[in-house]
């Protein structure tokens, strides 16, 4: 036996990962006392330190009980022990909580937490002193991330420093045996924050609650305060209601999200998998995009889609009204394409007669964060929009000893930037369009606030090679090295730093748009990957089409265009086609594209979907619903595929063999069959789009070696197509890699820019 099995030891114990915020200290400090371990345990810069005084067998129970516990938002990534018995510590006689310091170490701030199951329970005890209280939360939910304004995390270095605890909650605040010891988000009905409600005249607390609840059920629309910002809140069974929320917004098409109380009763209108049960209920409650066939809502709620998107209150104030008024559109407090507002007096300045009330609080935001949006896929979670319950928790990359900062500032649409150090990659929050200014301002300000936030600063600078992006050119002024990086290939290095896959990866990239290596627009990029390296293996055939923002967005032009290039004149729907075919023959304004996105949209306009895109996707989001509509209702898939060539050591992918079978059947169809028929060119075309790919990932094996693929960009956002590819490459017995942690589309670009520029750095 170990003599010092009885002696006492002292350890020193840093503690690295989502640890502070999360009631750590607490937990250390309980389980601390249970193995009668003496000492301290505090927040140091970014990690937590605990000086552990005990036996070598209590100290060894405790420490193997602290590594396994899960407790609220709490995540170990590093736990390191040193003895520092030898060097004649202090002696201890209790364990306690000390004074935070400063420190270098880079931390991992916790994301904002859902309210969870405790504190719901009490809210609506009435016995409980925080009955209905809107901002009840303890060591294990609430804000986190949009409160905090440096570290360490304490209620001093909070937006919560603004409200002094009162006697009662400063008792619970220092007693071990409490489970708010120590939450710095504590609060209650007398020390705040508290309830305001603001139309011609101003109330407080309940009856501020009150007015707000039955404005909404008199089919009303108000802005609620949350967390990350507002959100414009109202009916999402009263159609003059929602149309006046779309005017209200300037948001004509998009489909609204909608809250419900619990997942029992989103079943009551949508499908919900078991997948999905767990993802709505995850600690995140991100919005969750959910297959409904109802009628049972307003048509504007949804606006045709298929798709609703469903998430489940993550606030207090949330859960109240839901269960007061039932579902509600809960949608960012925004107007379309700004950012989401986070200011008292900007809200209350919004003078608008379709807003009818301001319900808010003086508990101030720091940075905006929008609601996120996931869905399953391949019977895994994949994330559409990053933002609340995940940001700024970090993917982590391998290292490799390299010792770099680096800035990625990713693209100008769903525009998201990237800061790396030590090993962790922290994706920021989604922006939405850099080209709108405000949107652009609240981008650049956040560069700074998060880099302080996490204490660190760059040394390089990563970004798109598109000379016109606004994200590209922010990096240029930082007076820092600079590497550019091709679009499509920070779209798959994404799924290699995600994945941590080594070796050669053939990624597969489908978007709209990305400034390629010879000056065209390409989007339907396979690529050969290894390290910080790319060749191109395969794309799309080029397409002539007019250019400029608004051509992207008419599909009906778009598909003349692919139809002219293609020597299918006859199936041209379009009145103004001896106009488009002269700008393409005189070459003016035209480019040359090899974009997937657009060949999406070229078949929806050719199958009467969709002809204009009002907002970014949506023919393809409908062409989509179409072929899933086929599924759903057993119908089989029409018959068509691609041409495949190679030249010049490049395998192209024709598109006229399809777009000739879409045109030929579509034209020839009988009015009964109509819809029938369009469901069936849908997933046609969806089939055939994926079979294209396999035959690609075949050559290339057959050539190059190579079976692991990585699946990325904004087309891998349909559902419909990325399952059908995921299985045709599994059969085929190929290693298949998408995204997770960031979404498939632009909000990935600043991961992979920022592993390209650990792989190509020093």
């Amino acid at each position: 036996m170990d003599k010092r099995e009885f002696e006492t030891v002292t350890n020193k114990v840093l503690v690295s990962g989502i640890v502070q915020g999360v009631g750590f200290r607490p937990l250390t400090f309980r389980l601390a006392e249970k193995y009668n371990i003496r000492g301290t345990v505090q927040n140091k810069g970014g990690m937590v330190e605990i000086i552990a005084q005990s036996s070598q067998s209590d100290f060894e129970a405790f420490i193997k009980e602290l590594k396994n516990a899960r407790w609220g938002g709490c995540e170990i990534v590093n736990l390191a022990v040193k003895d520092i018995t030898e060097s004649k510590p202090e002696q201890f006689t209790e364990f306690r909580i000390i004074g935070s310091t400063a420190g270098r170490k880079i931390s991992i701030i916790p994301p904002d937490l859902a309210v969870c199951d405790k504190c719901r329970e009490e809210m609506y005890q009435k016995s409980d002193r925080r009955y209905l209280h809107p901002f009840i939360s303890c060591m294990s939910c609430g804000p986190r991330y949009t409160i905090i304004d440096c570290i360490p995390y304490d209620r001093e270095n909070t937006v919560m420093e603004d409200f002094v605890m009162c006697k009662e909650c400063g008792r619970e605040y220092k007693s071990p045996s409490d489970r708010r010891f120590h939450a710095q988000t504590i609060s209650c009905h007398e020390c705040g924050p508290r309830l305001i409600f603001r139309e011609n005249r101003e109330l407080k607390d309940e009856e501020a609650y009150a007015r707000a609840a039955g404005i909404i059920k008199q089919g009303g629309i108000i802005a609620v305060k949350g967390i990350g910002g507002y959100h414009f809140v109202c009916s999402p069974f009263i159609e003059e209601t929602v149309q006046n929320l779309r005017k209200l917004k300037g948001r004509e098409e998009k489909p609204f999200a909608v809250m419900f109380g619990s997942v029992s009763e989103i079943e009551e209108y949508c499908h919900v998998t078991e997948k999905e049960k767990i993802l709505l209920e995850s600690g995140a409650k991100p919005i969750v995009l959910l297959y409904s066939d109802n009628q049972r809502m307003a048509f504007s709620t949804y606006k045709g889609s298929v798709y609703c998107g469903a998430f489940l209150p993550y606030t207090p104030l949330q859960i109240m009204l839901i269960k007061d008024c039932g579902p509600l559109i809960m949608t960012s407090g925004n107007i379309s394409d700004q950012p989401i507002i986070r200011e008292d007096a900007a809200m209350l300045s919004l003078k608008s007669p379709l807003l009818d009330g301001v319900l808010y609080n003086e508990r101030r935001i720091l940075r905006s964060v929008d609601d996120s949006v996931a869905k399953i896929v391949d019977k895994k979670p994949q994330l559409i929009r990053r933002s609340r319950g995940y940001v700024p928790y970090p993917v982590f990359l391998q290292d490799n000893g390299k010792n770099m900062k680096i800035f990625a500032a990713g693209g100008d649409l769903k525009a998201a930037f990237c800061l790396y150090q030590g090993g962790s990659a922290v994706v920021s929050q989604y922006f939405g369009d850099l080209e709108e200014a405000a949107v652009f301002d609240e981008y650049k300000a956040s560069v700074g606030d998060l880099g302080g936030l996490l204490q660190m600063t760059p040394e390089l600078a990563v970004c798109d090679m598109h000379p016109g992006y606004l994200s590209s050119k922010y990096a240029e002024t930082l007076g820092l090295p600079l590497l550019y990086v091709q679009h499509h290939h920070a779209h798959i290095a994404s799924v290699m730093a995600e994945h941590h896959m080594e070796g050669k990866v053939l990624g597969i990239a489908f978007d709209g748009t990305g400034y390629g290596t010879d000056g065209h627009v390409w989007g339907s990029e396979f690529m050969i990957c290894e390290g910080g390296e790319f060749k191109r293996a395969a794309h799309l055939t080029y397409t002539p089409v007019l250019g400029g923002d608004p051509s992207m967005k008419d599909a009906k032009k778009t598909a003349a265009c692919f139809l002219l290039n293609s020597g299918l004149d006859r199936f041209i729907n379009d009145d103004r086609s001896g106009i488009i075919k002269s700008a393409l023959d005189h070459g003016i304004n035209t480019i040359l594209t090899s974009s997937m996105g657009r060949l999406f949209d070229a078949a929806a306009s050719m199958l009467e979907i969709a002809d204009v895109n009002s907002y970014e996707g949506k023919c393809a989001v409908f062409l989509e619903k179409e072929a899933l509509l086929a599924e759903k209702n057993h119908i089989r898939p029409r018959q068509m595929s691609f041409g495949i060539t190679e030249k010049e050591g490049e395998l192209l992918i024709e598109p006229g063999p399809v777009l000739e079978t879409l045109g030929s059947e579509w034209s020839e169809r009988k009015e009964e069959d109509e819809k029938a028929l369009r469901r069936s060119l849908a997933l046609g075309f969806h089939c055939a789009v994926a079979e294209a790919a396999l035959k690609v990932c075949l050559i290339v094996r057959e050539k190059k070696e190579i079976n692991q693929i990585a699946l990325s960009g904004g087309v891998f956002q349909n559902s419909v197509l990325t399952e059908h590819l995921i299985q045709l490459l599994r059969k085929s017995h190929f290693e298949v890699y998408y995204n997770m942690a960031v979404p498939p589309n632009d909000g990935s670009v600043s991961l992979g820019q920022a592993y390209i520029g650990l792989m190509k750095g020093r």
